[in-house]
Parts: C-alpha cells; sequence; structure tokens
C-alpha cells in the first residue's frame, strides 16, 4: 500500500516539475539561465557551466567564477525547494574544468497505514553531483563533455540512482557563438516498481552581444516526443547592473510548463548577486531563484 501511494505521489510531483523521472535534469539552478527563458546554451560560461554547457568554460573570459543558488520551484503547486552549487577554473588558454551540484526537493507527505494511521513523513527529492571538461581546438571552437551522478527517492524502500553525461560544442566568434549539445544520456533509473529513462535531449541555440544587450535563443528536443524553445534578453548597466527577461515554451505533459521570466543581476569588485521570477505560468509561476557568486 505505501509502495503504490509513494509512486502516486512521486508521479504528482514529477508532472508538476517535469513530467518525467528524474525532473532535477530538466530544471537548471542557475538565475541567470532562468531570467532569460531558459536559453542558456549559447551564453558566455558562468559558474554554471556544467549544467548549461560545459563547452563554453574554454572561451570564457573568465579564469575561475564559483556561485550558489536558492529558491522556491513551482510554489503554487508542487512547492519545490531548489538549491544550487557551481564554479568551473581554466587551466590554462585551451582548457578548463567545472562541477555542479543540485537538489531539488519536494514538499513532505505523510505516510499511511492500510488502516489510515500516520506513521510518519518522507520528503521526496532528487540529488545530483557533476564533473565537466571543456577543450578548445581553436581560438573561437571548443568542445565539451561533462558526466553526473544523480540520486532519486521517492519514499521509504523506494530509491533509485543514475549515471548521465552531455557533449557539447560551442563556436564563438567577435558578438556571436552558436552552440549545440547532446544531453542527458546515460542509465535509466528504477525505483522497484519499474524502470524510468533518463529525459535525453538535443539542444541548439545562438546568442549575439552588441552595444550592452544580449540576445539568445535556445531549441530542445526531447526524446520524449515534446519539445521546448526560450528567448532571452539581458541588457547591462554600465558593468554594474543587468536586466534580464525571457520567455519559455514547452509542453505540461512532457517538459518543463510555459512560462515568462524577469531577472536582475549586480556585480561589483568580482562578486555578484542576481534573481529570477517566473510569471505566466499556472503550473511554475511564482517561481524565485536567487544566487550569489564570485568570479575573476
Amino acid at each position: 500500500m505505501r509502495k503504490i501511494l509513494a509512486v502516486i505521489v512521486y508521479m504528482s510531483f514529477a508532472l508538476a516539475a517535469s513530467a518525467q523521472a528524474l525532473p532535477s535534469l530538466l530544471i537548471g539552478a542557475d538565475p541567470e539561465a532562468a531570467a532569460t527563458g531558459g536559453s542558456s546554451i549559447a551564453r558566455a560560461a558562468d559558474a554554471y557551466a556544467v549544467d548549461n554547457n560545459s563547452a563554453a568554460m574554454a572561451l570564457s573570459d573568465k579564469e575561475f567564477s564559483v556561485a550558489a543558488s536558492y529558491g522556491m520551484w513551482a510554489p503554487n503547486t508542487a512547492d519545490n525547494m531548489l538549491a544550487g552549487l557551481g564554479f568551473f577554473y581554466r587551466l590554462n588558454d585551451r582548457m578548463a574544468v567545472g562541477f555542479t551540484g543540485r537538489m531539488l526537493r519536494d514538499k513532505p507527505y505523510d505516510i499511511t497505514s492500510v488502516t489510515g494511521q500516520v506513521s510518519g513523513s518522507f520528503t521526496p527529492s532528487d540529488l545530483l553531483a557533476g564533473v565537466g571538461f571543456s577543450y578548445a581546438i581553436s581560438d573561437g571552437l571548443s568542445l565539451g563533455v561533462s558526466g553526473r551522478f544523480t540520486s532519486s527517492s521517492i519514499a521509504e524502500g523506494m530509491k533509485g540512482s543514475a549515471i548521465g553525461a552531455d557533449i557539447t560544442a560551442l563556436y564563438s566568434r567577435d558578438s556571436f557563438s552558436a552552440a549545440a549539445g547532446l544531453c542527458n544520456l546515460g542509465t535509466p533509473v528504477s525505483y522497484g516498481a519499474g524502470t524510468y529513462a533518463q529525459p535525453m535531449l538535443v539542444k541548439a541555440g545562438a546568442a549575439y552581444s552588441a552595444s550592452g544587450l544580449t540576445a539568445s535563443a535556445e531549441v530542445d528536443y526531447l526524446f520524449s516526443g515534446a519539445l521546448m524553445a526560450g528567448l532571452g534578453v539581458e541588457y547591462c548597466i554600465a558593468d554594474i547592473a543587468s536586466l534580464r527577461a525571457g520567455y519559455h515554451y514547452g509542453d505540461p505533459a512532457k517538459a518543463l510548463a510555459s512560462y515568462a521570466s524577469l531577472g536582475l543581476g549586480l556585480e561589483f569588485s568580482g562578486f555578484s548577486l542576481d534573481l529570477a521570477f517566473l510569471t505566466a505560468s499556472e503550473t511554475l509561476g511564482n517561481s524565485l531563484l536567487f544566487g550569489i557568486g564570485y568570479s575573476f
């Protein structure tokens, strides 16, 4: 009885978050990416580059970047807590390495016996840790690969894990960049009551910057048959403040739901503060993500 109830609860959690097993693989913890409609694959590397595009690390103007984030994800429906950590370091002019960590935690639910008695509570969660490597094969072209371990727990005695990988590429010249990636390749996850594939997808995107304004676009196709797309803009004022906005299109039955996004970034002496807010979405509306970071 408990396992049946746990599966029902987890599937409701997955539908609210991403409609698949391991929803954390589709939900990034980068406030800048969230604020620009999720259009992150072709943008310049930040601390969350292993999530967005590992290939971008080797072409970054920065040598080192680290950041942490925390926020509420889908507070009107799933009421999840989302936390993230990331960093990258350029080893030399050609190579860079990075790390990512993320936790997506659902609200707790009561464990009820067949007689209706509450014997405790359980909090479903996904935990993720990964590393990435990037190599610039020329001045404007780089390749990236990342590997991750994801642990997913949906009930007492119902815990699964999976190993996954991303393969990405980035071309950047002057003010234009283009990128593509094959993501979430890896082993399925099993909770003891069925096996679920990772949400594998193909990503492609482009970005253009001029006069403090950066426009970015991305299209993602999931092997499950769903399509997602994002558009974002960012305007930087005096290299101190950044205003961001975007729109994400998605399929709520198989991927992230559609939403509009707004964001703000502040940077001074290498330190940064970032805020993202999602709106215009019945599923993801009022999601809020806050981050702090440092880079040089």
